[in-house]
């Protein structure tokens, strides 16, 4: 499998040779290529992302957009089975855990495709004949910093929200789901509706992308899920440009047994919050907290 760039409505690896693999983590054999972008091409997808934002009418078009979101629902909808089975392959999760993700990313094309039309603002008198209009408008050019834990799910709950708001994108995959990534959006861009630049994706084995998006003054608001170090490094470098900022960081999840707990229930409860994902999931109950009047029963359990 091959991974391309999706840049101004064009897949493409811009006539560079540099690819990097994306590997089946259960046996470790390659299952495919993704383009290697650089900070260059990551000015271009931007440059389109901004143009498109600019000179078209797409952020003052709600029904176009709402148009455009449940279509992509319905072509991500058709292709659930085979999307899922290639984040098993690439991803390594339960196959259970990928259709599950699949289907949230319906939802959520279908559940921002309705909040495309009500996006309301606010219209208050504050004294006789004199009215304060609060209007909502598109921020601007999202940058989408996608994980691989969850890549599908999260991001389309980024994607479809941004679109919904009348935004231009541009997405950073993870390189460890690269291959899912393109092949996802591949499905949901086929949409002779959706004007050339509102959707663009890079793949990168590094960095480069990802700190041209946070540095960049032609993107508005970063979208980035990951770890609570890197959070704080976009925060200080998205500070110049003073960006909003999305981040959701990893967290220490505690669950609490108490002197009252139904062990039979919580114990098993707890195992699947803390390995779900394999554990590697922000929210996953990392540390668990027992009463001491309990502990050598509950402890006994989770052994």
């Amino acid at each position: 499998m091959e991974a391309l760039l999706y840049v101004d409505g064009q897949w493409s690896d811009f006539g560079r040779a540099d690819r990097f693999a994306s590997l089946d983590p259960a046996t470790g054999l390659v299952l495919g290529q993704a383009a290697n972008a650089t900070a260059a091409e990551a000015h271009v997808a931007i440059a389109a992302a901004r143009r498109v934002f600019d000179c078209t009418r797409w952020a003052n078009d709600p029904r176009r957009r709402a148009r455009i979101l449940l279509g992509m629902g319905t072509r991500l909808e058709s292709n659930v089975e085979a999307l899922a089975r290639l984040l098993t392959r690439e991803n390594g999760k339960l196959l259970t855990e990928s259709r599950t993700e699949l289907t949230n990313a319906v939802s959520m094309c279908h559940y921002n495709a309705g909040i495309a039309r009500n996006l309301f603002g606010r219209t208050v008198e504050v004294e006789p004949d004199v009215f304060a209009l609060l209007p909502r408008e598109s921020i601007g050019v999202a940058g989408v910093i996608v994980p691989w834990n969850a890549p599908i799910g999260l991001l389309f709950r980024s994607l479809t929200a941004a679109l919904a708001a009348g935004c231009s994108v541009v997405i950073k995959a993870a390189p460890q789901t690269a291959l899912t990534t393109a092949a996802a959006l591949r499905i949901v861009v086929d949409d002779p509706g959706l004007p050339p630049g509102v959707v663009n994706l890079l793949t990168e084995s590094g960095s480069a992308v990802a700190e041209a998006l946070v540095a960049s003054p032609l993107v508005d608001v970063i979208s980035y899920t990951g770890s609570t170090t890197v959070g704080k490094r976009i925060m200080a470098a998205a500070a110049p440009t003073l960006k909003r900022l999305n981040l959701e960081l990893g967290g220490c999840s505690p669950a609490i047994i108490g002197r009252d707990a139904d062990l039979d229930s919580c114990v098993p409860a707890i195992v699947r919050a803390a390995l779900i994902f394999a554990g590697q999931q922000c929210v996953a109950a990392s540390r668990i907290l027992i009463h001491r009047s309990r502990s050598d029963e509950a402890l006994a359990r989770f052994r």
